[in-house]
């Protein structure tokens, strides 16, 4: 069981991360916060969004010396903690520090998240509820059970003040998600599946064991529209959502590889997987009513408290799973049968240390361990990813 201080360091963390794109959905700029203006989680996130970019600049382009990027890692994992404590100007100034470290031309620009959303003449709030209304009087436990149920999860999306606690609400651009939606509907009312075999990027979310709503994003390659695909799942850290391996983590750097190796990309919330092995069969078979999946290609990635979630999958499921890859964090593995693990961690990680996740490799029969040096819990997931990736796909279909 993870230590209670651990677990607020990550949830700290990921809270930033849950808002890190604020940055990304447009409006006004602003100076920098000074004394005189607070420090916000939305200027913390946006903080940690340019923190990911400028590390994965430096470290594609070698310019980062071994004891840099070591003190780097070190100031953005201490940051998690003065966040916790609501000390939110330190924080900013720690992260500014490791952010210009990385890239000397940094400067902060704040901007603000849209408020009084008017799409085409109306407040967002009235597409929303008019979509709403008409979902409201399909069949609800038909085949179009689950379409439906994204389908009115992708409308609760449109609202007039976007949240900055809700990332799914400022990732969306709202013009087009109305229009989406409205098509969705279309289609739902006329006995059709809007998302089987649908490409590109799509948030979603489907009722899984017990009827709990499980949040998702979907990234579908083109080969998915005419023939069967691998899948790649991501489960993020504590306190995240289904967006960090998607926009987060290495700018997304897990999307892409999938798309890549045209494998249909989930990033899921993870809380859901970590009580029961059965949300995991009801993810699957609502993408297999979408798509045509390849049960020899299923790979599985896991950060931090998703990595103890993959593991217990790993151990649940193990006949289902074509690999698995824990990130700084895991379990032992022991199930007959079970998939080759990849355990990475990190060598100056004080949330899980490394040595804990070399202890669950070397417990797993089929595992593997390997160290990401001078590197800490969450500034080295870019790295593991790129390691992970391929190796999973070179390991034998199931």
């Amino acid at each position: 069981m993870m230590h209670p201080l651990a677990s607020r360091r990550l949830l700290a963390l990921a809270l930033l991360l849950s808002i890190s794109d604020a940055a990304t959905a447009g409006a006004q700029q602003a100076p920098a916060p000074t004394a005189s203006v607070a420090v916000t989680r939305a200027d913390l996130a946006t903080r940690y969004l340019l923190m990911d970019a400028a590390y994965a600049a430096a470290d594609s382009s070698a310019r980062l010396a071994d004891s840099t990027r070591a003190v780097l890692n070190r100031i953005f994992d201490r940051s998690t903690l003065s966040f916790f404590g609501g000390r939110f100007a330190v924080t900013a100034a720690m992260m500014d520090t490791a952010i210009t470290m990385a890239d000397p031309t940094y400067r902060y620009v704040r901007r603000e998240l849209p408020r009084d959303v008017v799409i085409d003449g109306r407040p967002a709030r009235a597409l929303r509820d008019a979509l709403t209304a008409r979902l409201t009087r399909l069949d609800s436990a038909g085949p179009l059970a689950q379409a439906i149920v994204s389908a009115r999860a992708r409308a609760a999306l449109l609202v007039d003040t976007v949240s900055a606690e809700r990332s799914a609400e400022f990732l969306a651009e709202p013009r087009a998600l109305a229009r989406a939606v409205a098509a969705e509907v279309n289609a739902l009312e006329k006995g059709r599946n809007p998302y089987a075999r649908q490409v590109g990027d799509l948030w979603r979310s489907y009722h899984g064991a017990n009827g709990m709503a499980v949040a998702m994003r979907v990234i579908a390659p083109r080969a998915a529209a005419t023939r069967a695909v691998g899948v790649l799942l991501a489960l993020h850290g504590a306190g995240g959502d289904e967006n960090m391996f998607a926009n987060g983590y290495g700018q997304g750097v897990a999307a892409r590889l999938a798309r890549e190796n045209d494998l249909l990309f989930v990033s899921l919330a993870t809380t859901p997987f970590m009580t029961s092995a059965v949300q995991f069969d009801s993810l699957m078979a609502v993408l297999g009513r979408d798509y045509r999946l390849d049960a020899t290609r299923v790979y599985l990635l896991g950060h931090s408290m998703g990595a103890g979630a993959a593991a217990r999958l790993a151990q649940e499921r193990p006949r289902a799973l074509t690999a698995v890859a824990c990130l700084a964090g895991g379990a032992p593995v022991t199930a007959a049968g079970a998939p080759p693990v990849l355990f990475l961690g990190a060598q100056l990680d004080p949330i899980i240390p490394a040595a804990r996740v070399k202890a669950a490799a070397a417990a797993t029969p089929t595992g593997v361990y390997e160290e990401r040096v001078n590197e800490g819990h969450t500034l080295m997931v870019r790295g593991a990813v790129l390691r992970a990736v391929p190796w999973m796909l070179q390991q034998p279909r199931r």
